[in-house]
């Protein structure tokens, strides 16, 4: 790998929010060290609430008020434009964030300023990192394409999170819960607060969760461990986080055919009763911040990811020499049997972010970058083949081999710079280089022309530009701001649109989609050693987006409104259907457009009640598509919707705080048309929905029972109505929908101590 060393660092000087939603006073921009405002804890890796209207922040208080059963993605649904579900139909397993209807290899996630993204698929694995929001102080989503935190290629928006301030004094939580599905979650956290005078504090979780899920063989299992340990002098501060875990999950990421679906709500196509996930992702991280005065703050966070595990199907009738079964006696290559496989994959993932803040009369300037070199081991085995002895399998039968490599950096510079009279400019000026190398492993029938590899590289610059005005004065009772930006944003395909269409590296004679190629021959220039690629033919792709937003407030009510119109060349998008290992089939469009609005809403009605509303409205087609069908058919889809973006987006919450100690919450939440390919076609969409949740709290201490004093009981109830729909899906033949689970529950008590 190349290694890039890189002494420009980043920064975001820190404001933000008092409440979600809400522009941040004007005076809390007076420092760039980590404070608290309004619940929720800022940093330089955050957006400036007081400078940015597309952004909404997941305060502490509405994370302890969380759904324990549900994964990190589907408490950000009440957020405007986030949209969420999981394979499984429950809250746990594999599950998938949506932001402005762009998937998440698309959304750019950050955790404590590093970048959570897989640099080879883009994903964000959350099944990987069992019961993660609970070592989480909150979360902020900003809407959009991102600035140069972290070096972030985000276009739909992106996550940050913060994780668990590590307290003063020491205590603990332990938390029990059960629910609908066979739901189980046991976790214990415990902080030893500040260490007399040492200056050291830590902090560690464990976690357990089981479900069997909604649908039939959707099965989860999950622990986790979660160490942070601090050190903190006058002008410094360290920060060292481990965590990990193991998930095992059983696969339920293929939809269904919606004639299964309305004999069995509950259907998985998948029969295999070992078709398993089983991964691990211990993380490393340090952080480290220096304080060279009042106006200078350099940081340095670096960090060192190993991913490993496998996934297990069954295969029936497959051609042996595929899967190079025909290298044992008395099998022919044109065989067709039936097997069990085992895909395994390692990761190593190691990277530096640092970054400088300059506060400068007044502007303030921002500098820095990101680091990462990454690889990645790819191989199969199988297991056992139909008509062959156990002997056969005794030490493995290892048939496909791929590695891919991938290295990247970033540099950028911003500088917001105060006018006056309450107008404030930023710019932001972004450079990446990424390079990624893939290749196929000699191994059995992989060999010779029918050895692939290919090296790609891609050099993005992504200005941008902010104006904002908090305009002076009172407007309508309130204070008032406006908001505007433009930018410039880029992405390069992930590994698996590099590919055929159908089948990836893992796949005997499947060839990268690439325009060029190269036979590579052996010394004696006749034998062929490879095929290199070069051009692919999927295309990085670039949009361009405009953001307009106003925020108004006073002590009592808060709302935002704000629109987007992103402009896409080459948008990679779904073309329908998906692939052997259940990911989008996808490649570029000439030209789309996203187009929408987003309302945020909060009011305290009165001491005891508040509201709380999010809702978005988009308009997303294609301004060119011709699409070429694998069948030879040509599809004009200009002016035709983009498949797998839910159109309306709405979540109203009504809170209460009761005397005694309890607490309720009534919220509905809507989700309107999607899609399931480009036809356009209104038979091939997955209907309007909407839910009903009830929630309920209790403190016990509160409520009379002194020897609980730190217990909260609570209950939630989710699709009160016992609704039924679909969370995603695709067209391939008819329409094959991914169910969400009917009327469920989970309760649970939660002890301080």
């Amino acid at each position: 790998m190349r290694l890039f060393a890189i002494l420009l660092p980043i920064a975001l000087a820190a404001a933000t929010a008092a409440a979600a939603e809400s522009p941040a006073p004007a005076d809390t921009a007076s420092t760039d060290r980590t404070w608290r405002v309004g619940d929720v804890t800022v940093t330089a890796s955050r957006y400036d609430a007081q400078h940015a209207m597309n952004l909404t922040n997941l305060t502490a208080q509405e994370l302890r008020d969380r759904e324990p059963d549900l994964e990190l993605p589907l408490l950000l649904q009440g957020i405007p434009g986030v949209f969420a579900y999981s394979d499984a139909g429950s809250g746990l397993g594999y599950t998938y964030l949506k932001i402005r209807g762009f998937d998440q290899r698309r959304v750019g996630v950050l955790f404590g300023g590093i970048p959570f993204n897989d640099p080879e698929d883009h994903q964000v694995w959350w099944v990987d990192l069992p019961d993660l929001a609970a070592s989480v102080q909150d979360i902020q989503v900003q809407r959009g394409i991102s600035n140069s935190v972290g070096g972030m290629t985000a276009i739909g928006g992106t996550v940050n999170i913060v994780a668990a301030e590590l307290a003063e004094t020491p205590g603990g939580l332990f938390s029990l819960n059960a629910g609908s599905d066979g739901y189980f979650r046991q976790m214990i956290s415990y902080q030893t607060g500040t260490l007399p005078g040492s200056g050291l504090k830590s902090s560690l979780r464990l976690s357990r969760q089981e479900s069997d899920g909604y649908r039939d063989r959707a099965g989860h299992d999950g622990w986790a461990v979660f160490w942070s340990g601090q050190y903190d002098t006058e002008n410094s501060q360290t920060r060292t986080n481990i965590y990990t875990g193991r998930e095992v999950t059983h696969h339920a990421w293929d939809a269904v055919p919606e004639s299964m679906l309305r004999g069995n709500r509950r259907a998985n196509v998948e029969t295999y009763h070992n078709a398993v996930d089983d991964f691990r992702q211990p993380h490393y991280e340090l952080h480290h911040t220096l304080w060279l005065g009042d106006d200078v703050e350099l940081v340095n966070r670096f960090y060192y990811i190993r991913g490993e595990g496998l996934y297990e199907n069954y295969k029936p009738d497959e051609r042996a020499d595929l899967y190079s079964l025909d290298f044992l006696p008395g099998v022919a290559d044109s065989t067709e049997l039936d097997l069990i496989r085992r895909k395994w994959v390692r990761k190593d993932h190691v990277g530096w972010v640092p970054h400088l803040a300059w506060r400068h009369g007044r502007g303030r300037l921002l500098v820095g970058g990101d680091w990462y070199a990454f690889a990645s081991d790819h191989w199969g085995d199988v297991l056992w083949a139909e008509g062959l002895t156990p002997a056969d399998f005794v030490d493995g039968f290892k048939y496909h081999r791929y590695t891919g490599e991938k290295d990247a950096f970033s540099l950028y510079a911003s500088e917001r710079y105060a006018l006056g009279g309450g107008l404030t400019v930023t710019g932001d000026l972004h450079f990446q280089h990424k390079r990624y190398a893939f290749r196929q492993r000699e191994m059995k029938n992989f060999t010779g022309e029918l050895l692939n590899g290919y090296e790609v590289t891609w050099d993005f610059f992504n200005p941008k530009a902010v104006l904002n005005w908090q305009t002076p004065g009172r407007t309508l009772g309130g204070t008032l701001q406006l908001f505007g930006s433009v930018g410039v944003n880029h992405r390069e395909p992930t590994d698996n649109e590099l590919f055929d269409t159908w089948t990836g590296g893992s796949d005997l004679g499947a060839q990268p989609l690439f325009a060029r190629s190269r036979t590579v021959y052996a010394a004696d220039g006749t034998t062929v050693s490879r095929v290199e690629w070069s051009d692919p033919l999927v295309k990085q792709e670039k949009v361009v987006d405009y953001e307009l937003g106003l925020a108004w407030q006073n002590p009592r009510l808060s709302v935002t409104l704000g629109g987007y119109w992103m402009d896409f060349t080459d948008e990679i998008v779904p073309y329908g259907g998906v692939n052997d290992d259940g990911s989008s089939i996808r490649g570029n469009a000439g030209a789309t457009l996203h187009r929408g609005l987003e309302l945020g809403l909060r009011a305290q009605v009165d001491r005891r009640h508040s509201l709380a509303l999010a809702a978005s409205r988009s308009w997303d087609e294609f301004d060119e598509f011709v699409f070429h069908d694998w069948d030879g058919s040509v599809h004009d889809y200009a002016g035709n919707p983009v498949a797998g973006f839910p159109d309306r987006l709405a979540m109203v919450s009504w809170d209460s705080r009761w005397q005694g100690g309890a607490r309720t919450r009534v919220r509905l939440r809507h989700t309107g048309r999607q899609h399931l390919d480009n036809s356009g076609l209104a038979e091939r969409t997955i209907d309007p929905w909407t839910t009903l949740d009830l929630s309920c709290w209790l403190d016990l201490g509160r409520a009379g029972w002194t020897a609980l004093e730190g217990a909260t009981a609570f209950v939630h109830v989710r699709n009160v109505g016992d609704m039924e729909y679909e969370t995603w899906g695709y067209w391939y033949g008819e329409n094959w929908l991914t169910p969400a689970a009917g009327r469920n529950f989970v309760i649970g008590l939660d002890y301080l101590f």
